[in-house]
C-alpha cells in the first residue's frame, strides 16, 4: 500500500473543501431563489386582491347608484301625480345622494317643472278660497276663474275639476242670493207704491158764479175722490134761496142731506128739508196710513240699509231677506236687523 504523501493529502483536502463549499453555495442560491419566488408570489397575490377589491367596490357603487336612481324615479312619479311640498322635498333629498352628475342635472330639471306646477295649484286654491268668502266680488270671481284655467297640465285635471266645482257652487249661491234680494226689494217697493196710491186723496173744489136778482143761489161742492164726498152748506143772508147739498159716498153707502132756506120780501119762509139715505152701514172713515222702516246694521252698529214699507210684516220680511242675502253672499259683517215705525 502506497503511503499518501503530504502533497496528495493537501490536494485531497482542497478538493473536499471545494466540494463542500460548492454544495453550500448551491443551497444558498436555491434558498434565495425560493424566497424571491415567494415574495413575487405574495406581491402578485396582493395585487390581485387589490384589483378584486376595487372591482367589487365599483360594482357595489354602481349597484347603489342604480338603486338610488330607481328611488328618485319612484319619488318623481309620486310627485308628478300629486305635487306637494313634502313629495318634492323627498325627491330633492334623493337626488342629492346621486353621484352621476348627468342624471342629477336631468332630475333637477324635472323638479323645477314640479315646483312651477305646485305654484299654480297653490295660487288657484288661494284664489278660490278668497272668492268663496267674497262671492259677490266680480274682481275676485275673475281672478279665481283665471287661476283655475291656468292649470293646464294633464296630471292636474283632478285638482282643476275639484276647484272648478267649488267655484261654481259659490257662484250659484251668489246669483241666487242676488235674485232673492232683488225680488224682495221689488216686492217691497211694489207693495209700498200700491198702499201709497190707495191713501192718496185727490180733492176738487168747484164754486160756480153767484147771480143776484133778489135771489141768491150759491152751490158749493167739495169732492173727495177717495171714498168720501162732502159738500158743505153756505149760508145766505141776502134773501132768496140758499141751496147746499152734502153727499157722502162710500163703497156701498150713501148719505145725502139737503137744507133749503128762502127769504122773500115781507114774508119769511124757511123750509128745511132733510133727506138721509143710508144703505150699507153709514159713513166710511178712511184708513190711517203708517210707514214702517226696515233697517240692517253692521257689527259696528252702523245702519247700512233701509227700506220703507206700509206694514210691520212687510218691513220685517224685507229686513230679514236683505240680511240673509248678505250672509249668503259672504258678507259676515252683518250685525242685526229690525223695524222702526216712523209715522
Amino acid at each position: 500500500m502506497k503511503k499518501i504523501t503530504k502533497k496528495q493529502m493537501a490536494l485531497t483536502s482542497a478538493i473536499v473543501v471545494l466540494g463542500i463549499g460548492g454544495i453550500t453555495i448551491g443551497v444558498v442560491n436555491h434558498n434565495n431563489t425560493v424566497h424571491a419566488q415567494q415574495i413575487a408570489k405574495a406581491k402578485a397575490q396582493k395585487a390581485k386582491v387589490k384589483v378584486e377589491q376595487k372591482a367589487k367596490a365599483e360594482k357595489l357603487a354602481k349597484e347603489k347608484e342604480a338603486a338610488q336612481q330607481k328611488e328618485v324615479a319612484t319619488l318623481l312619479a309620486t310627485a308628478t301625480a300629486n305635487p306637494s311640498d313634502n313629495s318634492i322635498k323627498a325627491v330633492n333629498d334623493a337626488i342629492a345622494k346621486l353621484t352621476d352628475q348627468k342624471a342629477k342635472a336631468k332630475d333637477n330639471e324635472l323638479v323645477k317643472a314640479l315646483n312651477a306646477r305646485l305654484s299654480l295649484i297653490k295660487k288657484a286654491e288661494a284664489a278660490v278660497k278668497d272668492y268663496q268668502g267674497h262671492a259677490t266680488d266680480a274682481n275676485k270671481q275673475k281672478v279665481a276663474q283665471e287661476a283655475i284655467n291656468n292649470l293646464k297640465d294633464k296630471n292636474d285635471q283632478d285638482v282643476k275639476s275639484q276647484l272648478q266645482k267649488l267655484f261654481d257652487e259659490s257662484n250659484k249661491q251668489a246669483q241666487e242670493a242676488a235674485k232673492s234680494a232683488q225680488a224682495s226689494q221689488k216686492a217691497s217697493s211694489t207693495t209700498g207704491t200700491n198702499n201709497n196710491a190707495k191713501s192718496t186723496d185727490t180733492q176738487t173744489n168747484d164754486t160756480p158764479a153767484v147771480a143776484e136778482s133778489r135771489t141768491n143761489n150759491q152751490t158749493t161742492s167739495n169732492v173727495n175722490s177717495g171714498n168720501n164726498t162732502y159738500v158743505p152748506n153756505t149760508p145766505n143772508t141776502g134773501g132768496g134761496s140758499n141751496t147746499a147739498s152734502n153727499g157722502n159716498s162710500g163703497n156701498a153707502a150713501s148719505n145725502s142731506n139737503s137744507n133749503n132756506s128762502s127769504n122773500n120780501g115781507g114774508g119769511n119762509t124757511n123750509n128745511n128739508n132733510s133727506n138721509n139715505n143710508n144703505s150699507g152701514g153709514g159713513n166710511v172713515t178712511p184708513p190711517v196710513s203708517h210707514v214702517f222702516q226696515a233697517w240692517v246694521k253692521n257689527k259696528a252698529g252702523v245702519v247700512i240699509w233701509t227700506q220703507n214699507c206700509s206694514t210691520w210684516a212687510e218691513a220685517s220680511q224685507a229686513a230679514a231677506n236683505y240680511g240673509n242675502s248678505q250672509f249668503a253672499s259672504g258678507n259676515f259683517d252683518i250685525g242685526n236687523y229690525g223695524v222702526t215705525q216712523i209715522s
